[in-house]
């Protein structure tokens, strides 16, 4: 009896390591993968989304946790919005997210032309692990790489919506955004992309 439940364990084991294996995409892959997250960017007017953030930062013994709401309109409207510790709210168009080294950039460039990044600046590794995609990118510019060493993303596999974002900088302090109850072409007031 110990012997059966000793090789059931096993199995279990082995089949939950299975599952959050994570591969490495061949070309033809990541090409397609490429092509159905711009077709479904293409398919998208707004989006919804209740995200929590936690920062890991070497010099505190806890991580800092806040969160929030993400509201984006088509073509280049972002407005993060921090409800927890303290209220607070950001607003982008495209180009000024553009302009910043973190998430918004990551945000911008993902939700409103569907490229997951430029290739050309950062070195670029994707993966499929389950149902999800996870893109890893690193900076291949010294400037950004004074701000950033890596940044990943997941993507659901179904909704190819980012499911969450995990930021390391230079110090290995970390950033992870985790997003949820996303809500795609939902009707968002004009007035939430406008700075108070």
């Amino acid at each position: 009896m110990r012997t059966l439940s000793t090789l059931t364990m096993i199995l279990w084991i082995g089949c939950v390591a299975a599952i959050a294996q994570r591969n490495a995409l061949t070309p033809a892959e990541v090409a397609h993968f490429k092509e159905k997250l711009a077709a479904h960017i293409r398919g998208m007017h707004s989006l919804e989304s209740d995200f929590s953030q936690t920062k890991q930062l070497s010099y505190l013994e806890k991580p800092v946790e806040s969160a929030g709401k993400l509201y984006f309109k088509a073509p280049d409207k972002i407005r993060w919005e921090y409800h927890t510790p303290e209220p607070s709210a950001t607003v982008y168009d495209g180009s000024s997210a553009k302009r910043q080294k973190g998430i918004a950039n990551v945000l911008s460039t993902t939700l409103t032309e569907g490229n997951i990044v430029d290739e050309a600046r950062f070195s670029t590794a994707y993966y499929r692990e389950g149902t999800r995609y996870v893109v890893v990118q690193s900076p291949r510019e010294k400037t950004l790489s004074r701000y950033v060493k890596q940044v990943e993303l997941t993507i659901d596999g179904n909704t190819f919506l980012i499911s969450s974002v995990k930021i390391t900088d230079p110090s290995m302090d970390q950033t992870t955004i985790v997003f949820s109850n996303q809500r795609k072409n939902s009707v968002i007031p004009e007035n939430k992309f406008t700075a108070k």
